[in-house]
């Protein structure tokens, strides 16, 4: 659970009128009938100001001596929140030794949060019970908007005294971190991939840690006794180990052409829809294809490593790293080719923004040494995608469908004009 950096701070100075309409009224009400009645000498008027005024007085005095709250403690019950994706926020509301007056509290949300109602929840409000104390919990649930790493809090409340003529209102705590990760879509596997062939397709090593194709060879210095295959021995007659076959994965590529050049002036800060379609597309696509049995390596068009993906563990570090991805300034796409990144029969995705035909010819070859190269491009110029199919690459553009541009470059050949009339700015993330 992701917890606040620091303790909380003593309640902010308040903030907000101290004194309601009613109590505005009533303290000119009352300091008026004070002034009328010493002009006319009716003392009744001027008991009855007196009395107004210490009854707001009054009020403002209580709110200020009644109890608070003091502290606050908020986490996420998930490690992280997801675009489109439902979380709790739990939160722990430490309330001072004297009684609190009641009212409400609030808890500020940044715009990548959204509050929803559930049957437990009202949303980031709730009420402070009349005279409650020690440790007030309260959840509410928010989903996910955009990505990023964000921050929830700090809290506010509010408290009106029983005449409802002063009112308190303080900020308590800090503002807890909050990292919101990429949708994830769960994509179909490519053709002759083990998930699609239903076969683990693996291939066998020798001096890896497998659990079931043992084989003994001679006990040699420095093997370790705990490796001693004690039956082998009795029937060689001399000590033997255990050599274990190891078991390969097949690997995957996934490359994220990330130059600002090929990207939206407003990518760094969430505003290219084309650029956020796309880093759903490359968790998503890492994702399937380790579901699918590949080790998955996610890196830029320049070979620079972005993560490895062999695991569930593998999958929420990749997803945290691209909470926060942006496009970078260089251009690196046509170094791909060179970078030497491309394994023998690997499937490759590439996934970029902006695609000329020049940039083609620079990388098309990179798809006679894969076992299948796909492509998608969020803003191909006409012809681009064309000239990459005729150099093995099979294509789509990326579109708002995220799944359906998937299956177009994966299942087919020569779709590029199949998904050319929906253009990158109807790009939305999470479909």
């Amino acid at each position: 659970m992701s917890r606040s950096p620091a303790p909380s701070s003593p309640p902010q100075g308040l903030s907000g009128a101290p004194l309601t309409g009613r109590g505005l009224a009533a303290l000119a009400l009352g300091a008026g009938l004070v002034i009328a009645g010493s002009v006319m000498g009716r003392i009744e008027l001027t008991m009855f100001g007196l009395a107004l005024l210490a009854l707001v007085i009054g009020g403002w005095l209580s709110l200020r001596l009644a109890g608070r709250v003091v502290d606050v403690d908020r986490a996420l019950a998930t490690d992280v929140a997801s675009v489109g994706g439902l979380s709790h926020v739990e939160a722990r509301l430490q309330l001072s030794a004297r009684p609190v007056p009641g009212g409400t509290w609030r808890d500020a949300l940044p715009d990548s949060l959204r509050a929803v109602r559930t049957e437990s929840s009202s949303g980031a409000t709730g009420e402070l019970p009349p005279g409650g104390r020690g440790t007030l919990h309260v959840s509410y649930a928010v989903v996910g908007i955009r990505r990023g790493r964000h921050a929830v809090g700090p809290l506010q409340t509010a408290a009106i005294d029983p005449f409802g003529l002063a009112r308190r209102r303080m900020t308590i705590g800090h503002r807890t971190p909050v990292t919101i990760v990429p949708a994830v879509v769960a994509l179909p596997s490519l053709p002759g991939s083990p998930g699609a062939v239903g076969s683990s397709q693996l291939t066998t090593g020798r001096h890896g840690q497998g659990a079931d194709n043992l084989i003994p060879r001679p006990y040699a210095p420095g093997d370790s006794m705990r490796r001693i295959h004690w039956r082998a021995s009795a029937h060689h007659g001399s000590l033997m180990v255990r050599e274990e076959e190891r078991e390969t994965t097949p690997h995957a590529l996934v490359v994220f052409d990330r130059g600002a050049a090929r990207w939206g002036g407003t990518a760094a800060h969430g505003g290219d829809p084309g650029f956020e379609a796309a880093v759903t597309l490359v968790v998503s696509a890492a994702w399937s294809l380790a579901r699918d049995g590949y080790s998955v390596n996610v890196m830029d068009s320049d070979g620079a490593p972005i993560g490895i993906v062999d695991s569930h563990e593998d999958m929420s570090d990749l997803l945290v790293a691209f909470a926060s991805v942006s496009p970078r300034g260089e251009n690196t796409l046509d170094r791909l080719a060179s970078s030497g990144i491309v394994r023998s029969a690997a499937p490759v995705i590439l996934i970029c923004g902006h695609l000329t035909v020049d940039d083609v010819a620079g990388f098309g070859s990179i798809a006679a040494q894969s076992s299948r190269a796909v492509l998608l491009s969020a803003h191909p110029e006409p012809g681009a995608l064309e000239r990459a199919e005729r150099s093995g690459w099979r294509t789509a553009r990326l579109t708002p469908d995220v799944e359906r541009s998937w299956g177009i470059a994966t299942q087919q050949t020569g779709v590029a004009g199949a998904a050319s009339t929906e253009g990158p700015e109807d790009v939305r993330v999470g479909d």
